[in-house]
């Protein structure tokens, strides 16, 4: 320990006494606390207000060195066996007490319980644990996963069955016609080893995982994404808001396709076309989005949110980081996966390529398309990513007159060519697929339907779908040659 370092004062890994307290209590809470997350250190001697070196005195300081040992040792449960040692400073004796990141969590006071002695770090101060971080300690403590874990009520088969279709008619829709050939269908025993069911007898038990993977938000209500749009740079006035339910997958979508619509957009008109970019790549930002819901805490009463600012996108998803993990070890790809059974379901689904890469995409994406780095933060017991754009890049949407009842439309360039392309696939083909139209255009499904949603905006729509999803057709509203129907 270092001056330096103490007149840096406290933080989530290190706290000051000026001397041993009479009530131990006081201290062990703290070594409590740091055993259960990512270990730290008290020091003995030095004032925690003005982190001026007080000392403890040369005859006193072995005889208290050994008191904190012996005292750690009989009041902690599992055993906490920190290392302690005696360092002068500027003539002063401190005695430096550091707590190792323990591996049999959740540790606890003997004398308050299980339930009233757990204790955890939040910031710079002591807390003792909400119920929801006591399992959260316990399932990390057993290397478990939350969503793993039985739900408590067996399904049908044929719930079984719907949930595979589900994932596997939605994966499909995202690939081109040659990916979807090589597909395979997930079945009961993909579901069994992704620990999303567990085989009792005849019957299959739901985990926590495949009841947020079908989407019934009553046993998880706040299994959702919020999203807004702000304006200005703080959250203050809402601009719009939606909630988005159901199936976690459908949720990611849902808020990609949020996030699209409401970016502001760069125009520039090259011939005939007017050629859009958003301010940032949807790859980065669909990233973003799958990585809350893949790894964030589904035990912590909080929702996933996102929200659009004038110049930058927050993504916040509830839990901190894993006790191995840190900023930097994110970085570079290192991860400890919060939900297996839903990352194992996502990288089959292509929602994620492989654990650990999403944060470097994000990094790479950010990179190559000339903006900021990301800025993450791991803070009051949520996950924060954001993505700011360059606050010189200035949007140029071209809109219709809305004071003309029959507005005619200027020119091509009142659409991106790939817009005008589409359009003119839609007219010649009413009654393709989002699937076929997507192989036509060449495309992702997912970017497509960025470009269908452009086209079907007020208050002057390009198009409109009539009829069922399977059965219904595209009606194009405006003329090829300019002119509105």
């Amino acid at each position: 320990m270092t001056k330096e370092e103490i007149l840096a004062g406290e933080s989530e890994v290190l706290e000051f006494k000026r001397d041993v307290p009479e009530q131990s209590i006081k201290f062990i809470k703290t070594v409590v606390a740091f055993a259960n997350g990512k270990g730290g250190t008290i020091v003995f001697g030095v004032d925690d207000k003005t982190h001026k070196i007080e000392g403890i005195k040369k005859s006193e300081v072995f005889q208290k060195a050994d008191t904190i040992a012996d005292t750690i040792f009989n009041s902690c449960e599992p055993k906490i066996r920190p290392s302690i040692n005696l360092q002068e400073i500027d003539k002063r004796y401190i005695i430096v007490v550091t707590v190792p990141s323990g591996m049999q969590q959740p540790y606890y006071i003997k004398s308050l319980g299980i339930t009233e002695g757990t204790f955890v770090r939040v910031a710079a101060t002591t807390r003792e644990a909400e119920r929801y971080m006591l399992k959260e300690l316990v399932l990390e403590g057993e290397n478990e996963s939350f969503d793993q874990q039985p739900a408590g009520e067996a399904v049908s088969k044929e719930e079984v069955e719907n949930l595979c279709d589900k994932i596997y008619e939605f994966t499909a829709g995202t690939l081109s016609k040659k990916e979807r050939t090589a597909l395979r269908r997930p079945t009961v025993n993909q579901l069994l080893s992704w620990k999303l069911l567990k085989k009792e007898g005849r019957s299959f038990i739901a985990s926590n995982g495949f009841k947020l993977l079908q989407g019934t938000n009553g046993d998880f209500p706040d299994a959702k994404i919020q999203c807004a749009v702000f304006k200005g740079q703080v959250r203050g006035e809402f601009l719009k808001r939606q909630n988005m339910e159901g199936p976690l997958f459908e949720q990611i979508e849902s808020a990609y396709q949020f996030v699209m619509q409401n970016l502001p957009v760069q125009s520039k008109v090259k011939g005939l076309f007017r050629h859009d970019s958003s301010f940032l790549p949807e790859s980065a930002v669909r990233e973003a989005i799958a990585n809350a819901v893949c790894h964030r805490s589904y035990l912590i009463p909080r929702k996933v949110q996102v929200a659009l600012y004038d110049d930058r996108l927050e993504v916040t998803s509830p839990g901190t980081l894993c006790r191995d993990i840190t900023l930097e070890k994110m970085r570079e790809g290192m991860s400890s996966v919060r939900n297996k059974g839903i990352a194992e379901t996502f990288i089959y689904m292509r929602i994620v390529e492989t654990w650990g890469s999403g944060i470097p995409n994000i990094f790479k994406a950010m990179q190559e398309s000339g903006l900021p780095e990301p800025v993450m933060q791991d803070f009051h017991g949520d996950f924060r990513i954001t993505l700011y754009w360059k606050k010189s890049v200035q949007s140029h949407p071209i809109l219709p007159n809305p004071t003309q009842s029959h507005p005619i439309l200027p020119n091509p360039t009142q659409y991106s060519e790939v817009e005008w392309n589409l359009l003119k696939i839609l007219k010649d083909n009413p009654k393709l697929s989002q699937s076929e139209m997507a192989e036509r255009m060449g495309m992702k499904i997912n970017r497509l339907k960025y470009y269908l949603n452009e086209l079907r905006k007020a208050p002057n729509p390009a198009i409109r779908h009539i009829g069922t999803t399977r059965d219904g057709y595209w009606e194009i509203l405006v003329d090829i040659k300019g002119e509105i129907r």
